[in-house]
């Protein structure tokens, strides 16, 4: 098992993002190498089912790297980033939903794509996707995205309609971490969610 060390991981992207003629494909050979080896981001970073469902790990106007736990059961509003992004998995699952864009701004579901352990996905800055966690398992990945990913505006979309909205991080934030009491909550012997 190699090291991980999240500000070796950042400083390689920052280098990525500032040398690179393609910094998107650079960075996901980057995220793929270091989703390579669960183990040792698993041995650097807290606990799963205790670290916080985001933690900024670098964030600029020219890259945001990001830690993000999905708890189990969680099914996030599909969303926009407005920059590209690399997604890899070091735990659990990810099940992404793709959507195309309508011209009356609402959205239809296009493809769909399951991530699992060591997997990676690479985004385009158009790309429309919502995320999922359908299993009992915390799921873990790191997310790099070629921007400033909290002031960057974005959308959401109803799940039920597909109209869009203003993206709100915080709501967003406010679901993952009830997601994640109920599931702590289910997880403690002698108690039930």
């Amino acid at each position: 098992m190699a090291r991980f060390d999240k500000d070796e991981l950042v400083s390689a992207c920052l280098t990525a993002v500032r040398s690179e003629t393609d910094p998107r494909r650079a960075v996901k050979e980057i995220v793929e190498r270091t989703v390579a080896d669960p183990a040792a981001i698993d041995a650097a970073v807290r606990d799963r089912t205790e670290s916080p469902m985001m933690t900024i790990w670098h964030r600029s106007e020219e890259l945001t790297v990001l830690h993000i736990v999905w708890p189990p059961d969680v099914d996030l509003f599909a969303h926009d980033h407005n920059m590209w992004a690399n997604i890899g998995i070091y735990g659990g699952r990810e099940d992404n939903f793709f959507y195309r864009r309508l011209e009356d701004g609402r959205i239809e579901p296009n493809t769909e794509k399951t991530l699992l352990v060591r997997d990676t996905v690479s985004l385009g800055p158009d790309v429309v996707h919502s995320v999922a966690n359908p299993t009992r398992e915390w799921t873990a990945a790191l997310h790099v995205y070629g921007g400033e990913f909290f002031t960057t505006p974005r959308t959401m979309w109803s799940k039920d309609t597909h109209e869009p909205m203003k993206l709100d991080v915080a709501f967003i934030r406010e679901r993952l971490e009830a997601a994640a009491s109920k599931a702590r909550v289910a997880d403690t012997p002698g108690e039930a969610p």
